[in-house]
């Protein structure tokens, strides 16, 4: 039943898509602190949009090998990062041109993130490190075909676990479909 109910709103999904006469549903990749890293999906409205991203990824080796002389000067030493990251964007829209759109975008991104450190050779401990960051800016979508746009954004960001606050850009590759 459930399979039935799936393939149903996937086929309506589609027709209504088909529906359309103008590349406004985009699928690609985005990075930035407050838009978040990974595969991102962005629907264009009559002037404004929103953008949703999202990735798992793992980063470090597994099992280092240390020496004790490694934590001479260190607390501890950072292994095995397992991260998800996720972002909710809103872009408003305030120039369209021919070959690019000009935009404000808002929004946040959350990391969960799990670290494991070594305090010792022998000693390690997995420990959370989960940050949210926000954020708001300029940003520019550039057209260089009907399909393909690229973004250069330049929020201003603000990350609770480091408390700072600074312009730090982001961008991404869009292939825009109907």
């Amino acid at each position: 039943m459930f399979k039935k109910i799936l393939i149903v709103l996937m086929v309506c999904a589609s027709a209504q898509l088909a529906a359309m006469d103008t590349y406004n549903t985009a699928i690609g990749l985005h990075f930035g602190t407050s838009s978040g890293n990974g595969y991102s999906i962005r629907k264009w409205g009559d002037s404004n949009a929103y953008q949703v991203t999202f990735a798992a990824y793992a980063t470090g080796k597994r099992d280092p090998i240390y020496q004790n002389s490694d934590f001479n000067n260190h607390e501890f030493r950072t292994a095995r990062k397992n991260s998800v990251s996720m972002g909710v964007n809103y872009l408003w829209g305030l120039h369209d041109a021919e070959r690019y759109k000009f935009y404000v975008m808002t929004g946040m991104s959350y990391i969960m993130r799990k670290v494991k450190r070594y305090y010792a050779p022998d000693d390690n401990k997995w420990v959370r490190d989960d940050r949210w960051t926000i954020g708001a800016g300029p940003g520019f979508e550039f057209e260089f075909s009907d399909r393909f746009h690229v973004c250069i954004e330049l929020p201003m960001s603000y990350n609770d676990r480091d408390d700072i606050t600074m312009y730090i850009p982001s961008g991404g590759f869009y292939y825009y479909f109907k």
